[in-house]
């Protein structure tokens, strides 16, 4: 074969690669685009953790002023947002919801000390892991169910995660076989855990995507590239959302990925995924500045 041949052969591979990466944009519909406090954009600063299907989202209020700042929301679709203020805290974060209204979070008290709370009609339920060494126990999610997960970390210092159920029992989500880092961040109400790990033979501590189901790990790398992958959540039909280093939020859906991008090709990162594919997560908005959004994508 002639160098030119090589050449034409070798560019038009590389356009037909150029135009499949261009293809795989998730097509996104009923975006609801919104501030904390419309008058003021950057007071408090907000960041979406989780949504349910009614399209109501947790998340972390971060205050210019009046310390101390840092409070869980609850921002409703019809606008309205409410603060969790534990009455000892210093700091709070509100990380999951469920279609029942139920809420996951954790705060810190004036004594310096993490507490994991389950925050359920107008009572919360503080979660210690029976294995849980100097207040460790952490939540990060819940789903349908009123199961919660966390993590915790024992009395060696080494990191665990956890489902608890409703009945307070409580069960083990192992780390992954060889990692040095194995987290949690996200699961639906088969059970079936999202999250990523670090192995010790990664450079630069790239982070690896996993689905872990029925006691087996699945690697899910974005595009099978090195470069880190960190999956946020799953809904109960398996559609599975997270963010790659280098090009943000997507969805990888029956074998595909799919970039999520805003409505006006804005640069997403995605949170969290409602039971039944409601998402969450921030961009900047330009003459709006850091948003949070939910949406519906396929």
């Amino acid at each position: 074969m002639s160098l030119l041949r090589v050449l034409a052969t070798s560019i038009a591979i590389c356009v037909f690669s150029a135009l499949q990466l261009q293809a795989q944009k998730a097509t996104c519909t009923n975006w609801n685009i919104w501030l904390l406090n419309p008058k003021n954009a950057t007071n408090p600063f907000g960041q979406a953790a989780g949504v349910n299907d009614n399209r109501t989202v947790v998340g972390t209020a971060a205050f210019a002023v009046n310390k101390p700042n840092i409070w869980g929301f609850v921002h409703h679709l019809n606008g309205t947002v409410t603060y969790w203020h534990p009455s000892n805290a210093k700091q709070s974060g509100l990380f999951g919801r469920n279609n029942l209204g139920n809420t996951a979070g954790n705060y810190l008290d004036t004594q310096g000390i993490w507490h994991a709370a389950y925050l359920h009609g107008s009572m919360t339920t503080l979660i210690v892991h029976p294995k849980a060494a100097q207040h460790s126990t952490f939540l990060v999610g819940i789903n349908n169910l009123n199961t919660v997960l966390g993590s915790y970390k024992d009395s060696n210092g080494l990191w665990h995660n956890f489902k608890r159920r409703s009945d307070g029992t409580f069960l083990n989500v192992p780390n992954f076989p060889g990692a040095t880092t194995t987290t949690a961040s996200g699961f639906n109400d088969n059970g079936v855990v999202v999250g990523w790990y670090v192995l010790p033979s990664d450079p630069s501590r790239v982070a690896h995507g996993y689905i872990y189901r029925n006691g087996s790990f699945a690697t899910l790398n974005y595009r099978n590239q090195i470069t880190s992958t960190s999956l946020v959540g799953i809904s109960k039909n398996g559609m599975v959302v997270g963010n790659h280093y280098f090009n943000g939020g997507f969805l990888y859906v029956n074998g595909v990925f799919k970039n999520i991008w805003g409505p006006n090709g804005e640069h997403a990162t995605v949170r969290g995924i409602s039971a039944n594919g409601v998402i969450t997560g921030d961009m900047f908005v330009s003459g709006m500045g850091n948003t949070s959004f939910t949406v519906t994508c396929q």
